[in-house]
C-alpha cells in the first residue's frame, strides 16, 4: 500500500515558507518503499504519449510510434516544436494521463490507479490544505511525466479559466540527478522575489500557487537519466 510520510516535524516551517513565497519544497514526501514502487512502475512503463504544443493546441502522439519514424520525420517535428517555442508557449515531454485513466476506468487493476488513490486520501488533501492555507482544495488531477534529452516546458502560469486550479504540484521520482543535466523547475524573478530553481530531488514534492510563472529548463543532450515525476494541480 502506498503511503505518505506522516512522521514530519517540519510542518510549521513548510506552512511559513509557502505563505512567504507561494511555493514550497517538501523532502521525503512518501514513505521510502512507496517512492521506490512508483519509480519502478514509471521506469518499467513502456507505453507513453509524446505531449507537445502545436500552435496553442495540446497534442499527444504515441511515443513508440514516433521512435519508428524516419530520422527526417523526427527532425521535422523537432524543428516545428522549436520554431514555435521560440515565439510562443511551447513544450515537449512524455506523459501518461493517470487522472483520465482512473476517472474513465480505462485500466482496471493497474498500479496507476493506486497512485491516484493515494492523492485522493483525506490525509493527503488535508495536508495540502494546511500547507497552502486553502480549504477550498477538494481533489487533485494527475499525470506522469518523463523528461528526456531535449525535452522542456516554456514559461507559463497555469491559470486556465474554468480549471479551478489552486496550486500545482510536482512529485520528483528520479533517484540521481545532476544539476548540469537541466530539468529544473524554474521560477523567474517576480514581484520583488528573486528567481529560484528546484532541481529534481528524489521523493520530494514541490507545491506552488496558481497563477505563478514557471518553466522546466531544457534537459541537456548529455543527461544521464530521465526526469520522472507525478504532476498535476490541486483543485476545487
Amino acid at each position: 500500500m502506498l503511503n505518505i510520510n506522516t512522521n514530519r516535524t517540519d510542518k510549521l516551517e513548510l506552512i511559513r515558507t509557502f505563505e512567504e513565497s507561494g511555493r514550497v519544497h517538501i523532502p521525503q514526501f512518501l514513505e521510502a518503499n512507496s517512492a521506490l514502487e512508483i519509480h519502478q512502475a514509471l521506469v518499467q512503463q513502456e507505453q507513453w504519449n509524446l505531449a507537445w504544443n502545436d500552435c496553442g493546441k495540446h497534442k499527444d502522439l504515441d511515443y513508440t510510434g514516433v521512435l519508428d519514424w524516419t530520422t527526417e520525420q523526427r527532425n521535422s517535428l523537432e524543428a516545428r516544436i522549436h520554431a514555435q517555442a521560440e515565439k510562443q508557449f511551447g513544450y515537449v515531454y512524455a506523459a501518461i494521463p493517470i487522472f483520465d485513466i482512473y476517472k474513465n476506468k480505462q485500466m482496471p487493476g493497474h498500479f496507476f490507479n493506486q497512485i491516484y488513490e493515494l492523492f485522493k486520501r483525506p490525509e493527503l488533501i488535508e495536508f495540502v490544505q494546511h500547507i497552502t492555507a486553502d480549504s477550498s482544495i477538494v481533489y487533485a488531477d494527475m499525470q506522469a511525466t518523463r523528461y528526456s534529452k531535449g525535452h522542456f516546458l516554456n514559461q507559463h502560469d497555469d491559470n486556465v479559466e474554468g480549471k479551478n486550479r489552486v496550486a500545482a504540484y510536482v512529485l520528483n521520482l528520479t533517484p540521481k540527478w545532476r544539476t548540469d543535466w537541466g530539468g529544473a523547475l524554474v521560477f523567474p524573478e517576480q514581484k520583488g522575489q528573486p528567481s529560484e530553481c528546484f532541481f529534481p530531488s528524489y521523493n520530494a514534492l514541490n507545491i506552488f500557487s496558481v497563477p505563478q510563472n514557471h518553466s522546466v529548463s531544457l534537459v541537456t543532450p548529455f543527461a544521464g537519466a530521465d526526469r520522472y515525476s507525478i504532476t498535476g494541480w490541486f483543485r476545487y
